[in-house]
């Protein structure tokens, strides 16, 4: 038997002829494979298991460690969530703390890390955390971070009044600004763009330390959420460490200011500066000069007020120096620039 070709058909496109030529004998596609489906979760909750149960469960479960065990407030903790030795691998962790979410890095190894603040007044803070594993199953444990307090002193200070007893003008300056940096520090950049230990932006003594009761022309005005260092008007003021510029701004307060976003929440702050050296978006790298020692905004004399901000609240910015937290910092691989949308 001769076999013979199908005929060609012709499909004609304007001036354009396309042959589509049927061959006897072509194999059809093969279907599609579906997706496979991954197993439904099995949410477990600690609080709910018999203490006989619990025991072989907490073997295999990971470890969640504080470092501090126990921090004094206006400062941080970092929150490691190891994966046990036997246990099951960890797909994913998430977490919040006072009921704002944490950002998790991931390191190598499978163990996630996050920074927990711990403000001013808090005795505690709850944090809840979430680990899906790879097989499905959830575990949620809810955790109660211990706060020291701490005993801060008083200060008196005399300022020009329009500092004290602004008028509505200066008023309606001073809410458009503080929902500016409040828009502002709550934005979280989803990766750490510090590279390694933190430095001091200003080498001089420390002036005013963070938590101090602020009398104001005798009035309690405030609590100083920061550290001044002293300095020369004209001195360099250099990055603590790598990231965007989130705000460059002159405010009334806080004088010619500079905010750099550093990623997961963590933003530091540069006040009463005489010049602002870098833009809203520009990229910095630790050292870089960012300004010049001023006396702008609300100040006695030349100064640079340095300023952290972490998940919105205002934090000992000495806790970024501390020996625990530069080991764990160079752990961290910095986001390069070019993967940060400014």
């Amino acid at each position: 038997m001769i076999l013979r070709p199908a005929p060609a058909s012709v499909v004609t496109l304007g001036t354009a002829t396309v042959l589509s030529i049927a061959c006897a004998g072509t194999p059809q596609p093969p279907e599609a494979v579906p997706e496979p489906v991954p197993p439904a979760p099995t949410p477990v909750s600690l609080a709910e298991i018999p203490r006989a149960e619990l025991k072989p469960l907490l073997a295999l479960a990971p470890r969640l460690r504080w470092t501090p065990s126990i921090p004094d407030e206006g400062r941080f903790v970092v929150l490691s969530v190891e994966p046990a030795a036997a246990g099951l691998p960890i797909f994913e962790v998430s977490a919040s703390a006072s009921g704002r979410p944490l950002e998790l890095i991931r390191l190598p190894g499978g163990a996630y890390l996050t920074l927990v603040a711990a403000p001013l007044g808090a005795p505690e803070v709850p944090v809840d955390v979430e680990i899906l594993f790879i097989n499905g199953t959830r575990l949620n444990q809810r955790l109660s971070l211990r706060v020291t307090s701490r005993d801060f002193p008083a200060s008196r200070l005399r300022v020009a009044p329009r500092y004290t007893r602004p008028d509505s003008a200066t008023l309606e300056r001073i809410a458009r600004e503080r929902e500016m940096i409040h828009a502002m520090r709550e934005t979280l950049t989803p990766l750490p763009l510090w590279d390694g230990s933190f430095e001091l932006p200003l080498r001089g003594p420390t002036t005013s330390p963070y938590g101090q009761r602020r009398l104001f022309n005798d009035e309690l005005r405030s609590r100083h959420t920061g550290l001044d260092i002293d300095g020369h008007t004209g001195d360099p003021v250099r990055a603590a460490n790598s990231g965007r510029v989130a705000l460059s701004a002159d405010l009334f307060y806080n004088g010619q200011a500079v905010f750099i976003d550093h990623g997961i929440g963590l933003y530091t702050g540069y006040f009463h500066l005489s010049k602002r050296a870098v833009v809203a978006g520009e990229w910095v790298e630790k050292g870089q000069i960012i300004g010049r020692v001023g006396a702008t905004g609300r100040v006695t004399g030349p100064h640079l007020h340095w300023h952290l901000y972490l998940q919105g609240f205002s934090l000992d910015p000495r806790a970024l120096l501390d020996p625990d937290f530069e080991a764990i910092s160079r752990q961290l691989t910095p986001a390069s620039p070019l993967t940060v949308e400014p």
